[in-house]
């Protein structure tokens, strides 16, 4: 039997200011390594921000690892466990041989968004993915 993971998203302000809105949305609503044709879970951050306030978003995951594919050539890069992205979206996925072990547990995902030019946060937003029969789903 396929095995998959569901999402759930915990919002959490930042120590220190007025908490900032933040989110993420994920695509497609099922993932499965072993049956999609997708490079992995797509996670698309989106935050509030001073207006002229770049933004960096930091990715930290339990397991699995990130992705992004390079517009220019098309090449895969795996970023692992913990990255850093001016970028919004990132992929997230895991190793078909490590889904037996991943099956048992919870998967916990943060990101945090900071202001680019000086690293303070901003927003902050934790992700908890739980497999299920199927793939990975995300609930809202």
């Amino acid at each position: 039997m396929t095995r998959g993971l569901c999402a759930v998203l915990l919002l959490a302000g930042c120590a220190g200011a007025p908490p900032a809105e933040m989110r993420v949305i994920l695509e497609p609503p099922m993932y499965n390594v072993a049956m999609s044709s997708k490079l992995g879970l797509a996670l698309t951050a989106v935050a509030e921000a001073p207006p002229g306030v770049k933004v960096r978003y930091l990715w930290r995951a339990d397991a699995g690892f990130f992705l992004v594919q390079k517009e220019s050539t098309g090449e895969i890069l795996n970023l692992g466990r913990e990255t850093k992205t001016d970028d919004v979206k990132i992929l997230w996925s895991y190793d078909p041989s490590e889904a037996a072990a991943l099956e048992k547990r919870p998967i916990a995902i943060h990101s945090i968004a900071e202001n680019a030019k000086n690293s303070r946060s901003l927003a902050r937003t934790d992700m908890t993915l739980f497999w299920d029969g199927e793939g990975v789903r995300a609930v809202h």
